[in-house]
């Protein structure tokens, strides 16, 4: 018969072979990657006493923890003008065409004669006026002439049908009216050069001595 001394001995053994075999599953485990958590955040009613208020978005209270997802709205550039330029200042002077006479409000352009773009009705165009102004006016009707020449018709933009435009394209000279709540301008162009000027009151060209008309221009051959 077995003593309680003589079981000492094999118990013993057994808890011995027991933290072994724990050493041993211990050692032989993969080391974790400590490095992957994120760091220890420490309250910060811990250091200064107080609870900082909680974060607002959008007229509800969320915590800390969620604003490093919220993002700002992105604000996208508006959209570029598609009005076709019906000429372009040069600011160089023009030779081709005479400015008449009371004319004191002008401004050299240009026009492509080589590639010339026609507006069609329901279009824009941008028409660059003297002292840096720049209006917009769509177009509601065009023709072309039995002789070649192009015309259209529109109305300055924002005033309904008030203030008509009229632009005509020849074989080498171009002319166009421009009427605004400022006044009226004449564009006159040959071989692609020309002016843009605001047309004299009634008061100057009721002057004596001051034509009261303008005449188109032609290319003399």
């Amino acid at each position: 018969m077995t003593t309680q001394f003589e079981s000492k001995p094999r118990y013993f053994l057994l808890l011995l072979i027991l933290l072994v075999l724990i050493g041993a599953i211990y050692f032989l485990l993969p080391p974790r990657d400590y490095s992957a958590l994120p760091p220890a955040r420490v309250p910060a009613e811990s250091q200064s006493g107080e609870r900082p208020p909680a974060a607002v978005h959008s007229g509800a209270a969320v915590s800390s923890a969620n604003t490093e997802n919220i993002t700002e709205p992105t604000v996208k550039p508006a959209a570029a003008s598609s009005a076709i330029p019906a000429w372009q200042r040069n600011n160089t002077g023009s030779a081709a065409v005479a400015l008449p006479e009371g004319v004191v409000i002008y401004e050299s352009v240009t026009i492509d004669m080589n590639s010339p773009v026609f507006p069609e009705p329901g279009e824009q165009v941008a028409l660059a006026l003297p002292e840096g102004a720049l209006v917009n006016a769509t177009v509601i009707s065009s023709n072309e002439n039995p002789n070649g020449d192009y015309s259209w018709r529109g109305y300055l933009d924002g005033y309904g049908t008030d203030y008509p435009v009229v632009m005509t394209y020849g074989a080498n000279s171009v002319f166009a009216t421009v009427t605004t709540p400022k006044g009226s301008y004449t564009l006159v162009s040959v071989s692609g050069s020309g002016w843009i000027y605001k047309n004299p009151s009634e008061f100057e060209l009721s002057q004596p001595g001051v034509e009261d008309h303008m005449e188109i221009p032609h290319q003399h051959k």
